[in-house]
């Protein structure tokens, strides 16, 4: 880096090689925003809209339900599904600018499906963020979907250019 703000003005390979030098650091700022990402979408997946009644417990020592069902009046709005479709396109995109390998423009994406297969499991003492349900697929698809095309457009549309 030093090379570059000591080169001459008319050294434009040394300013180049210095720009260069932030690359990989980008590439892997943007594997873990995808996996931030992700964790605050599991988060907030279960928003529920309208006003939803808790059902009553069947005797003294039966918890009631945490969750209100869909017929109490409360239904599901998975905003974070949209969300994860802008925010996973945005970090191909940057990805696509880091470098012109498919394989390294898929990496954020990559990341983002092994950590929702990883918080779609069940934890160690049984625990689950997701449940299986419409607004887990619809985050699964949006996350997934989008990004893909956009991928695929980003390959397809210089078909001159050789990507590997």
């Amino acid at each position: 880096m030093t090379a570059a703000v000591n080169a001459p003005a008319g050294d434009a390979e040394a300013r180049e090689r210095g720009g260069r030098d932030w690359l990989p650091v980008i590439g892997v700022l943007l594997v873990l925003d995808a996996l931030i990402t992700l964790v605050l979408e599991v988060l907030f997946l279960p928003i529920y809209l309208g006003r939803g009644t808790m059902a009553a417990a069947a005797g003294p020592l039966t918890a009631a339900p945490l969750a209100a069902s869909p017929a109490a009046g409360a239904i599901p709005v998975p905003v974070t599904a949209l969300v994860a479709a802008v925010v996973n396109v945005l970090l191909v995109a940057g990805m696509s600018t880091v470098s012109r390998r498919v394989s390294i423009m898929v990496l954020p994406l990559t990341a983002w499906t092994i950590g929702f297969l990883l918080l779609a499991g069940a934890g160690p003492g049984g625990d689950v963020l997701m449940i299986s349900d419409w607004p887990t697929m619809l985050l699964f698809l949006c996350g997934l979907v989008p990004a893909g095309l956009y991928l695929y457009w980003k390959v397809t549309s210089n078909p001159g250019q050789r990507l590997r």
